[in-house]
């Protein structure tokens, strides 16, 4: 999904969505409404697989409408797996695994996270990875495990710092210090409880953050009890106060309960019972909206403990009846979750052998069982990317049947179809043998095999065993210069690639080589190490 390719109209309200994401303003959800009446008055599945989950995600970070979150971002994945838009795909798992973790089903949560992982293998550059690690950290800390935890905040924050022009980068950066210090703080080191403060600070300080991200609740969370854990009573009065005003006053969405839950409890622990009350009460606001039993339960139980440490007995009866009432809805609510991750499982379980079914079609020639040329122009760069980026030898071949339009006229179309049946068949022997080798069909009778990191010797070994493979099935022609039979050409570039190279200089070059072999004789090999053909290039030519 590149949007630089769209219209002005879509790139400037992009524009405006990834600025209202970055500072959560109340305008996040009109904007992706905007985009997304933009993306079906155009039709286009990618633009609406993007929009859909850019509205799903804004219902997460500012509303707690929690039935607009769950629905679009069901439409968003429906076009995103049409659309084999891995990025956004995996983006959409994340917020799957966030929720079912909200609905208290950890299991499913962390089998979503990891499913989303997947598609992230081949990403590069993207920090999406490190947002899922992010969240599976956090489920290992709930379990206790926070070496676990520490381990994969730190991957987190690896492939976080990928993508700097991401529009939350720094708020992301700016949690994973947050979750450090958390696992610190449990592991008593207070050095690092300290370093991670000032990591805060640091960022704090960048004009670049914006400043709502420290108002932020996670963050005057941790800033409140790190201070205290370190004896810092100033600072800890401050943000807890601040905190303290916060929860009673606003209401919060589904992305902040857990975190005001966490908030209440130190509250208690340290005495500060009043506030709590109104904290709780306050948070009630946002639970009915969002109607999710375990956040429910969580609360009832919140209660459960404030009023036995306030010595409220009719408060606290009420808040066990609530807490037994919300155990039955949160089994009840299990279940049917888990139902509905099982069928969205399965539904993009057979989008995705559909799609994949449908991509190898798309990249495979009927009559040969090879790649076309599509699948040859989708496999090149990454080839050559790969031999650039680890300076080893990159072969690119072209090969075709000698006076192969002379034998269709003669001996028919079928007999013609048989032949390139055959020898494809001996192409797909070398390829089966070694991974490292791909064949393609390129069109008529020319073939492409690409080798990937072998020498010379290795490359014309393989070359002289297809050609003694077509030798030995001896296929009449009665143009042959071949005793009779039908033989093939081959030409060869073998190199390490340099920053000035295509993977089309050596097409060209392969190309060229077996023109070469056209005018000196048919049914040879020549294996050149240079893009071009000169009296230098060819005198320095491998020929069998």
């Amino acid at each position: 999904m590149r949007i630089e390719n769209y219209d002005l109209e879509v790139q400037t309200l992009n524009q405006e969505l990834m600025t209202a994401r970055s500072s959560m303003s109340g305008s996040f959800i009109n904007i992706c409404n905007r985009l997304l009446r933009k993306a079906k008055s155009v039709d286009d599945p990618n633009l609406l697989g993007y929009a859909y989950y850019y509205l799903a995600d804004a219902y997460y970070q500012v509303s707690t409408d929690y039935r607009k979150f769950n629905s679009n971002l069901l439409k968003g994945i429906e076009y995103l797996q049409m659309c084999g838009d891995a990025e956004h795909l995996a983006r959409c798992y994340n917020l799957l695994g966030i929720d079912a973790m909200n609905h208290g089903n950890k299991e499913m949560a962390l089998d979503l996270f990891y499913a989303g992982l997947k598609y992230c293998e081949n990403m590069t550059d993207s920090n999406v990875p490190g947002i899922i690690r992010y969240n599976i950290g956090q489920i290992y800390f709930d379990n206790g495990d926070v070496k676990e935890a520490l381990s994969h905040i730190r991957m987190a924050y690896r492939d976080i710092r990928k993508n700097k022009k991401d529009s939350l980068y720094y708020r992301n950066v700016l949690f994973c210090c947050c979750f450090e210090a958390d696992c610190y703080i449990l592991l008593n080191k207070k050095e690092s409880v300290a370093r991670c403060l000032a990591g805060i600070d640091k960022l704090e300080a960048d004009p670049r953050a914006s400043r709502e991200y420290f108002m932020d609740i996670p963050i005057l969370d941790i800033r409140m009890r790190a201070n205290y854990y370190l004896g810092k009573t100033e600072e800890y009065n401050a943000y807890s106060n601040k905190l303290s005003a916060l929860i009673q006053r606003n209401k919060y969405p589904l992305d902040n309960m857990e975190d005001i839950f966490r908030i209440c409890r130190f509250f208690m622990e340290i005495g500060r019972l009043d506030e709590v009350v109104a904290m709780v009460k306050n948070a009630e606001r946002s639970l009915n909206d969002l109607n999710i039993g375990n956040l429910k339960l969580k609360e009832a139980a919140l209660r459960v403990e404030l009023f036995k440490r306030l010595g409220d007995n009719e408060e606290r009866i009420k808040a066990l009846e609530d807490f037994h009432r919300y155990a039955m809805l949160q089994k009840k609510e299990i279940i049917s979750n888990y139902k509905f991750y099982t069928q969205v499982r399965k539904k993009l379980s057979e989008m995705e052998k559909e799609n994949t079914l449908l991509q190898k079609r798309a990249e495979t020639d009927p009559l040969s069982g090879l790649g076309n040329r599509y699948a040859l122009n989708r496999y090149a760069d990454v080839a050559f990317d790969n031999a650039y980026s680890n300076r080893t030898p990159l072969a690119v071949e072209i090969m075709d049947v000698d006076n192969f339009k002379h034998y269709n006229d003669t001996y028919g179309h079928p007999a013609g179809d048989d032949c390139l049946k055959k020898i494809s068949t001996e192409i797909s022997k070398i390829c089966q043998e070694n991974p490292n080798v791909h064949g393609y069909r390129y069109g008529g009778d020319e073939f492409v095999i690409i080798y990937e990191n072998l020498t010379d010797e290795q490359v014309m070994n393989y070359a002289l065993g297809l050609r003694s493979a077509v030798s030995s099935m001896k296929i009449e022609s009665s143009l042959s210069e071949a005793d009779g039979y039908l033989s093939i050409s081959q030409g060869i570039r073998n190199s390490v690639p340099l920053a000035t190279n295509k993977l089309w200089d050596y097409m060209y070059a392969a190309d060229n080589a077996l023109y070469e072999v056209k005018d000196h004789k048919k049914g040879e090999i020549v294996l050149l190490h240079k893009a071009a053909i000169s009296r230098s290039s060819l005198k320095e030519a491998t020929y069998s």
